[in-house]
């Protein structure tokens, strides 16, 4: 890494990156954060990090329907992107709550979507509740099944084993 100066409030740093193919490549990085806010080195990872959010949008492009998007109003856009952070925080939690311990937890995003989002289920109402029904045809419908089926949490009540 290598920090030009200059005299125009900008600093410009230069960064040798190493490609995945064993490449060595030349970036550079031009912000306004002063040196006293962030060294060189810190500036990297700042940015750096942005290339999560990039992979963000570009996974929800894809396994969301961002592609599609058939507004260019701010408010549709605004609100469609509420509706995907909220759908991805969402899916994120029942991966790391429901699917604990099951081989479901490390399945992407765009399998859970794509491919459990079309698993055929029936779902019927009856006195003692609503009984979902999925036959397990395949294997991934099997894993969603048993996932879902297997008991993780006990309910406790406040008044078990209490004497007043």
């Amino acid at each position: 890494m290598y920090e030009f100066s200059s005299k125009d409030g900008l600093r410009v740093i230069l960064v040798q990156i190493l490609t995945k193919h064993g490449k060595l490549v030349y970036t550079h990085l031009i912000t306004n954060i002063s040196e006293e806010g962030m060294s060189a080195v810190e500036l990297f990872y700042f940015y750096n990090q942005h290339q999560t959010i990039e992979a963000f949008f570009k996974m929800a492009e894809n396994v969301y329907g961002m592609k599609n998007l058939r507004t260019g109003k701010f408010y549709g856009i605004y609100a469609f992107l509420w509706i995907v952070f909220m759908t991805h925080n969402f899916i994120t939690n029942v991966k790391t709550l429901l699917f604990e311990g099951s081989p479901l937890v490390d399945t992407g995003m765009k399998v859970l979507v794509k491919r459990i989002g079309n698993i055929k289920a029936l779902v019927e109402r009856s006195v003692e509740g609503i009984n979902v029904i999925m036959p397990a045809f395949t294997k991934l419908a099997k894993q969603l099944v048993t996932a879902l089926t297997e008991p993780k949490y006990v309910q406790l009540s406040l008044f078990d084993n209490q004497r007043f």
